[in-house]
């Protein structure tokens, strides 16, 4: 099946939602892979019939798009997905996703709520939770399942890690799960509340922290009512509110899509402006914990990847009766992104090569081979992330050197039949002289070996021979050697002394051809071994600062979520839950000790491991290939 093609006329189903089983829509799957550019991932959630979609049409700039329904039945099932360029960020791809309501009557299946609720949150850098009224009691009563989300989520597999403190493991998941989750923007639509409190008119952030104060106490109804907003508070780190009027400044509702602009309420537009403004500008990347910038883009099975791998590995753990493992799921789509890294580097290092004609000479060969490897180290560079202990770079290296060997190995071949063929064609008038009987008279040694110089001077001045040249003309020699001395022997014109004299010549002649070929073996083998240290000089200095690049990112994503904690630390000790604010302290400490540990040893050890990756690739090179010329 082709993939549609980008852009995107028109949102697609992403994910199928059929009698309760999630399914992966294959048209909608392979568009997401087409997609090359980093992703802003833009999600919304929310009662069913509450205008969610009108507000993802603003987004996408668009009029109509995701359906709009106008009677109580809802119109969206499952996850619906629309790609456009973002239109504030060149270079970026937005991707909207529509979701199912929560709570239609007709479904009456709470539990596939919260699936569909949870991949909205997974696959989102931004996630807008859609509700009508206000944000009282009943309006957190439908995010419920946010109170859920530690028992359909886990951060590492238990099963591999043991169930040894889990309930500490529990604890440590809830603050772990910020790093994995996106921002929160709640829009409360229809809202006709003034935003005051005590005659102090208020913002709409404020009026959202209100609303998410916590109550002291630790009663059963106590810890009902701070349930929902506790999580609100642990899993997000920042939270953002919009208030919007009725569209039409009644309690009428068509479809506003059919409608002109000025039938709609000024007071709506302007905040739907406002709401859009602010999360196609604040909206971040889609981003592993360590900051690496995901894209939807896949590659020929079996390496899809980024974002396309990480909605397959989560809808499979839940069609399985699994738990979606956000570390697990991370580390497959790492694993299948570097494998195909390496695929990728190595096609674009055999595709260079190719080009070359063989046999070739050993210079071109192993300028060749520089140029191309390098081309297919910045490939593996670009794509490849976290490949900590440089197992995929050291495969990709292994595989390129075997490649490499196989080339020498066919360019030594060709490089033999062609100087064979070649001595053979230009022995051919000795050959014929010889099988005559014209140099068995007196005199006959002397036209031999002027006949034998024309063909070694014809050889020499031969182009395009390749390595071998020297090699095949010192087997030539030795070959002819008992040749020649039974063409000395039989000149009787020859003396004793001269015969003697014309031997030992032809003895350092052939020693002299010997050392000529053994310069020529040492010779590329210098060659080769320099070409080699320059392209791993380069890889190393591409790496570091690769690796560097990734110290920094992941120095950033702990800076940010070190920031949302200090933010809730300090709202909860102005409050007076100090005993909550000393949790939180026990978490920004380890958050700090982890920022640490990332500034001083993690790009050391990842440096360290590519010189001694590199370094052990080189002796075993140069070790290999003495041993190859001594042979």
């Amino acid at each position: 099946m082709d993939a549609a093609v980008l852009p995107m006329p028109a949102p697609l189903c992403l994910v199928n939602n059929k009698n309760g089983e999630l399914s992966l829509d294959p048209t909608a799957l392979a568009v997401l892979q087409e997609v090359a550019q980093p992703l802003v991932v833009v999600a919304i959630a929310g009662p069913y019939r509450t205008g969610k979609s009108f507000l993802m049409n603003r987004l996408a700039q668009k009029r109509t798009g995701f359906p709009l329904g106008p009677t109580v039945q809802a119109e969206t099932k499952g996850i619906w997905m629309w790609c456009l360029p973002h239109p504030q960020r060149p270079g970026v791809m937005l991707v909207l996703l529509d979701t199912e309501g929560l709570g239609d009557p007709t479904k009456g299946d709470s539990q596939n709520d919260a699936w569909i609720f949870t991949l909205a949150l997974l696959l989102s850098s931004t996630l807008v939770y859609n509700s009508i009224g206000t944000i009282d009691q009943k309006a957190l009563e439908y995010l419920e399942l946010v109170t859920q989300l530690s028992e359909l989520i886990q951060v590492r597999d238990r099963d591999k890690d043991g169930n040894n403190g889990a309930e500490r493991e529990d604890e440590a998941e809830d603050h772990e799960f910020m790093r994995f989750f996106p921002s929160f923007v709640w829009v409360v639509r229809d809202f006709t509340l003034e935003l005051r409190v005590d005659e102090r008119p208020i913002s709409e952030d404020e009026y959202l922290q209100q609303v998410l104060e916590l109550k002291h106490g630790y009663g059963r109804k106590v810890q009902q009512y701070n349930a929902t907003r506790q999580c609100l508070h642990n899993y997000f780190p920042t939270r953002k509110c919009f208030v919007l009027p009725s569209p039409l400044g009644t309690e009428e509702h068509r479809r506003m899509e059919e409608l002109p602009e000025a039938a709609l309420a000024p007071r709506f537009l302007q905040q739907a402006a406002k709401f859009c403004d602010y999360v196609l500008s604040s909206s971040r990347l889609k981003t592993l914990p360590d900051g690496r910038a995901l894209t939807g883009r896949g590659v020929p099975v079996p390496f899809p990847t980024a974002l396309s791998t990480l909605l397959s590995s989560y809808v499979e753990a839940i069609n399985s009766g699994r738990l979606p493992c956000l570390q697990g799921a991370a580390a497959a789509m790492i694993a299948n992104e570097n494998a195909a890294a390496v695929a990728a580097a190595l096609e674009a290092y055999a595709g260079g090569m190719r080009g070359l004609s063989l046999p070739t000479e050993p210079a071109r060969l192993s300028a060749a081979h520089g140029e191309h490897l390098h081309e297919a180290l910045v490939i593996f560079q670009q794509r490849s992330f976290r490949d900590r202990d440089q197992e995929h770079q050291r495969r990709l290296m292994e595989q390129i050197s075997t490649e490499y060997s196989r080339l020498q190995e066919e360019n030594n071949a060709a490089s033999r039949q062609l100087c064979k063929a070649l001595l053979a064609e230009l022995a051919g008038a000795l050959d014929t002289s010889l099988s005559r009987g014209a140099y068995a008279q007196p005199g006959g040694y002397r036209a031999y070996e002027a006949e034998r110089q024309r063909l070694l001077e014809a050889y020499r001045q031969a182009k395009g021979k390749g390595p071998k040249a020297e090699e095949v003309l010192d087997e030539f020699l030795a070959e002819r050697r008992a040749e020649a001395e039974a063409v000395l022997k039989a000149d009787k014109a020859l003396s004793e002394a001269e015969k003697q004299l014309e031997d030992q010549k032809q003895q350092t002649q052939l020693l002299e051809q010997q050392q000529k070929a053994t310069a020529e073996r040492e010779r590329q083998l210098e060659a080769l071994l320099a070409d080699e240290r320059s392209s791993y000089e380069q890889n190393l200095r591409a790496l570091e600062a690769k690796l560097q690049a990734e110290a920094e990112s992941a120095q950033r994503e702990l800076d940010r979520a070190l920031e949302a904690k200090l933010r809730e630390h300090s709202e909860l000790l102005q409050h007076g839950f100090s005993e909550r604010a000393a949790l939180i302290e026990r978490e920004m400490e380890a958050l700090r000790l982890e920022i640490n540990s990332n500034k001083k040893h993690e790009l050391t050890a990842s440096i360290f491991n590519t010189v001694r990756t590199a370094c052990e690739f080189a002796i075993a090179l140069i070790q290999s290939k003495s041993r190859s010329t001594a042979v």
